[in-house]
């Protein structure tokens, strides 16, 4: 399996774009990829996980490295998160620590360069989601 996710910076914020998977065949080297940022000022994380179905254990060790290992405790924010990864990060105790948001592709970032300039200008529509109901 490739790598699946990709990484850039653009100032204090780190955007992944990750693929269908964070698993034991692709998020150890995410995790080696995001060790290259440490020591830098990094404010915010955000997870594109518009994509995102399958979340495994070494998946969730990036994100808590994420929290814990870059900058000063930067912000977590997951983007377009399906409820199932939701509800695991919940179950372990990582969704307190995480801003969950949704993103309508065709009315917000289209309106933006990139998602990197999206996300960095904090243009983002809150996403409050109740666990067994359908968002709409």
């Amino acid at each position: 399996m490739n790598n699946d996710f990709k990484v850039s910076k653009n100032g204090t914020a780190l955007i992944i774009t990750l693929g269908r998977d964070l698993i034991t065949s692709n998020a150890p080297v995410l995790q080696e990829e995001l060790a290259k940022f440490m020591g830098e000022n990094i404010e915010k994380v955000v997870f594109d996980a518009s994509e995102l179905m399958a979340l495994s254990s070494s998946g969730l060790r990036v994100v808590y490295f994420a929290k814990q290992r870059l900058g000063n405790q930067p912000e977590i924010v997951f983007v377009n998160c399906a409820k199932e990864i939701y509800n695991t990060l919940k179950m372990i105790g990582l969704a307190p620590s995480i801003k969950f948001l949704k993103v309508d592709n065709k009315k917000v970032v289209r309106s933006q360069k990139s998602l990197d300039e999206f996300s960095a200008n904090n243009d983002v529509v809150c996403y409050s989601m109740r666990l067994g109901q359908d968002d709409d």
